[in-house]
């Protein structure tokens, strides 16, 4: 198993219930069966980032975020229920403090990631067909960019 260090990018496939890490090379995790709760999830995992500057990975399953530790495996916490439908994207901005996070009613959120404390409510996009497909983070200007399936960015 490749070093944490080297972890370049990491996505959930909900449909075939697998985890794919990349770095030199794909590392693919089959999550089928029961698991201990407090290293595993008991809801399918719908989006899934790593930050690479708190070595931690931020991992959605339903309308709730789980934070792991990569470097021991260990949860170190969870943001049970922060969303009201089922999260879609999440991104992090440039210094990994924050937590954009989508859901497939629209809604777009950030939360403090050492507290868990949601900072912002953000516009959202249609509740009907606005899921959230994609969240970027423009970087110096601290501007958020979401698109939707409501063909609004």
């Amino acid at each position: 198993m490749p070093s944490i260090n080297t972890l370049t990018c990491i996505r959930a496939v909900p449909k075939h219930r697998r985890l794919i890490c990349g770095s030199r090379k794909f590392i693919v995790f089959q999550y089928d069966k029961p698991f201990l709760p407090e290293f595993s999830d008991d809801n399918p995992i719908s989006a899934a980032i790593f930050s690479s500057l708190r070595f931690e990975l931020y991992v959605a399953g339903d309308r709730s975020i789980k934070i792991w530790n990569a470097k021991t495996g260990t949860a170190i916490s969870t943001l049970k229920d922060c969303m009201k439908s089922e999260i879609t994207r999440m991104a992090l901005d440039d210094e990994h403090r924050k937590l954009i996070v989508g859901s497939d009613s629209g809604e777009l959120k950030v939360f403090d990631i050492h507290s868990g404390i949601n900072t912002h409510n953000l516009h959202s996009h249609d509740p009907q067909e606005g899921e959230i497909c994609y969240i970027g983070y423009g970087g110096a200007d601290h501007t958020i960019i979401s698109i939707g399936w409501d063909q609004v960015i």
